[in-house]
């Protein structure tokens, strides 16, 4: 794999910004706290994996793989089946839904495979030293094809 798990970096703001995500209703431009804001890059494939919002009031939580210029949206639910953030514990992503471009909807069993490998690296905001696994359940996603 060559997802890794990145704080931005000033030297990224630019093109953070020029990647042009939306929040969780895909309303507004995604908010952009300056050295705060964390990734999961593949710089090789052009291929990064942001927190978009949701995750309360049964709001999934929303993910966007932003790929050579195409977003793909995810909505997926997390959850540890084994201890808690202070301690050894299991997450479990459950990704739910695929929503991707029409433009590149004949590379989405490409992208599903990217997806898998960068929630795999997806920490959730958890301490790498308190993360005994994380486990991608991809079995009820469903791929939906949308307007670019």
């Amino acid at each position: 794999m060559a997802f890794v798990h990145e704080i931005v970096q000033e030297k990224d703001f630019d093109f953070f910004k020029s990647m042009g995500l939306k929040n969780c209703w895909g309303t507004k431009p995604q908010i952009f706290l300056p050295g705060r804001s964390e990734w999961i890059a593949d710089r090789v494939r052009n291929a990064f994996l942001v927190a978009i919002g949701g995750g309360m009031h049964d709001v999934p939580l929303i993910y966007d793989l932003w790929w050579n210029g195409y977003v793909v949206r995810l909505e997926v639910e997390d959850f540890r089946s084994e201890g808690n953030r202070r301690e050894s514990f299991k997450l479990v992503w459950d990704v739910n839904k695929i929503l991707i471009p029409k433009s590149v909807w004949e590379k989405r069993d490409l992208i599903i495979k990217m997806i898998e490998e960068a929630m795999l690296v997806n920490q959730g905001g958890v301490k790498k030293a308190n993360l005994n696994s994380i486990i991608v359940n991809m079995s009820n996603a469903t791929a939906i094809e949308m307007e670019d």
